[in-house]
This record gives structure tokens, C-alpha cells and sequence, in this order.
């Protein structure tokens, strides 16, 4: 028998709130850490699963930042970043860049590119992005940044996040 759930959105109140984050969630996003540079040097990451690609001519691909986030004004003010994906061996590190008032690059190895933003080995895939546009959607910050150097190792299964929960999922060798 099907749970499916129907529901007419109405003032946005909580009850609607809820249902649009389980309706979202029922889309497997990938995870990866977002990192940039403070005006001060420091390192700012943060985990996010709101990134996709946007063009391929230009090199463009986005990501979404929570308006509440501490991270929002190192992004607006540093003008580049980088999106670290994730692989299925990376669910403590996920869980370390959502921990509020810690160092989150605390054990963590970086390197640095063209931009210096910290880059973290041994991802899937890593796009170092220098902000082209970036604008305010609702209660999120939408980031589109131009790839500027990328790197990726398909040889990994991916960190997968779906119904509020991190999966793994198997990919089949061709």
C-alpha cells in the first residue's frame, strides 16, 4: 500500500515547511564540503548537498548557502571557493564541517590551488570556482562560481544523502 503524501501548500507555515523538506528529500543529492578563505586567512568550510552544474560553456556550477550560515560572509567576501565531493569513506568528515563553534579543518589536510581556497585530497572530485554571480533565493544565497581547475577520481563509491539520512550507493564497475 502507497504512503504517498499529497498537500497544497499554503502560508508557509511549519506543517508546510515539513512537508517540503520530506518531499525534497526523497531527491539523492551527493555531499560535499564548500571551502573558502576569511578576509583574515582563516579556513571556512562547511557541508552542503545543494550543488549541481550549470553549464559546460562557460564552466559553471552552483551551490546554496543558508542565509543563517556562518560561512555566508567569508563566501561574499572572498569571491572564490571550492566544492570537495564527497565519497561513501567521508561521513565523519561530513558530519565535522556541520559542527557549530569548532575549528571543522581541525586533522584535516588541505592543499591549494590557483585561488588558494583550501582543497581537501582525496575526493571524488574537486572544483575550484571563482565566484561569477551569487544572489539571494528565499532563505538561501545561491553561489554560481566559474571552474577555474578540477580534479576527480571516479574509483569511489559516492556519500549520497537522501530522507535526512547519508547513503551509500553501489556503482557498478564497466
Amino acid at each position: 500500500m502507497s504512503r504517498a503524501v499529497t498537500i497544497e501548500l499554503g502560508e508557509g507555515g511549519v506543517h508546510d515547511a515539513r512537508a517540503l523538506r520530506n518531499a525534497f528529500g526523497c531527491f539523492t543529492t551527493g555531499v560535499t564540503v564548500v571551502t573558502t578563505l576569511a578576509e583574515d586567512g582563516r579556513r571556512v568550510g562547511l557541508t552542503a548537498n545543494s550543488f549541481t552544474s550549470v553549464s559546460l560553456d562557460p564552466p559553471l556550477a552552483l551551490i546554496c548557502v543558508d542565509l543563517k550560515s556562518s560561512s555566508l560572509p567569508a563566501l561574499d567576501a572572498a569571491g572564490r571557493f571550492a566544492v570537495n565531493v564527497l565519497h561513501a569513506e567521508h561521513q565523519e568528515l561530513a558530519r565535522q564541517f556541520v559542527q557549530k563553534g569548532v575549528d571543522r579543518f581541525t586533522g584535516v589536510e588541505t592543499e591549494t590551488w590557483r585561488t588558494g581556497v583550501p582543497i581537501l585530497p582525496g575526493c571524488m572530485a574537486n572544483f575550484e570556482c571563482e565566484t561569477h554571480q551569487a544572489f539571494d533565493a528565499g532563505d538561501h544565497r545561491v553561489y554560481v562560481g566559474r571552474v577555474v581547475k578540477l580534479r576527480y577520481d571516479p574509483d569511489h563509491e559516492p556519500l549520497v544523502y537522501l530522507q535526512g539520512r547519508f547513503r551509500r550507493v553501489h556503482v557498478d564497475a564497466e
